[in-house]
């Protein structure tokens, strides 16, 4: 009996191609623009068994990890860092075969559920609004202190 895993092979299926939700907020009298991006991490791992002489029963298991990271800027100020506000939904799904094998119909599956990740992403920036706000007033970045 062999048994396949490959280890978990993390790669990006949308990278900066991701969903983006851009907004503007205002603070004080001073727009704030923030965008959330969608960043979609794809792992794999296949199972199964190829015994000798025989067809195998080998299947990929995949799991498609979604972190929104928000990034702002203010004119005449510097750019804040991205950071990671939700990284806790997944898609998930199995293929029969080999992971390469499936690689194209997994990137499909993902692609086809746009829908349901920019909805996720909509949902983390109405979620976000209030953290967002205080992290304005508690890095001093009110309208005065702008210049």
């Amino acid at each position: 009996m062999i048994m396949s895993l490959l280890g978990l092979l993390a790669l990006s299926a949308a990278g900066d191609g991701g969903p983006i939700h851009r907004t503007t907020i205002h603070h004080g009298a001073v727009p704030v623009n923030v965008d959330y991006r969608a960043a979609i991490t794809l792992r794999v791992r296949q199972a199964g068994m190829t015994p000798p002489t025989r067809l195998g029963v080998v299947r990929c298991d995949w799991v498609a990890r979604v972190a929104v990271h928000r990034s702002m800027e203010r004119p005449g100020a510097a750019s804040a860092p991205n950071r990671i506000v939700a990284d806790d939904f997944e898609l998930r799904g199995n293929r029969p075969g080999t992971c390469s094998a499936a690689r194209k119909a997994i990137d499909a599956e993902v692609a086809s559920r746009d829908a349901d990740v920019r909805a996720h992403l909509l949902a983390v920036a109405d979620r976000d609004r209030t953290q967002l706000l205080a992290e304005l007033e508690t890095t001093g970045t009110s309208p005065h202190s702008a210049h």
